[in-house]
């Protein structure tokens, strides 16, 4: 799947998250947002270096929840760049793949 594609997708979630929770997505909330699965992704890894409540989970399920969380976070990511226009293909070309020449 291209990134093109998986944006699609997220933004149909999206759109449903804020139909089904009756939310407002404007310019702050996609920010906002994203801090909020930052913080959820740090929680599950300090969980999972024991640096925080495991909740009686095994190894096993708190490395699934970091790879739950790190979707969330790429999700937020690909919501926050579709809401402000920005090319995120151009943006890695551009800032990070200027490097590779």
């Amino acid at each position: 799947m291209d990134l093109n594609e998986l944006t699609k997708k997220v933004v149909m979630v999206s759109d449903q998250y804020e139909k089904n929770c009756n939310i407002k997505r404007d310019e702050d909330w996609y920010l906002l947002k994203l801090h909020e699965e930052m913080g959820e992704l740090t929680q599950n890894y300090l969980s999972y270096t024991s640096r925080g409540r495991d909740r009686n989970q095994t190894k096993e399920e708190l490395k699934k929840n970091i790879a739950n969380e790190v979707a969330d976070v790429l999700g937020q990511i690909l919501l926050f760049a579709n809401y402000h226009n920005i090319d995120i293909e151009k943006s890695m070309e551009d800032k990070w793949f200027k490097y590779l020449k």
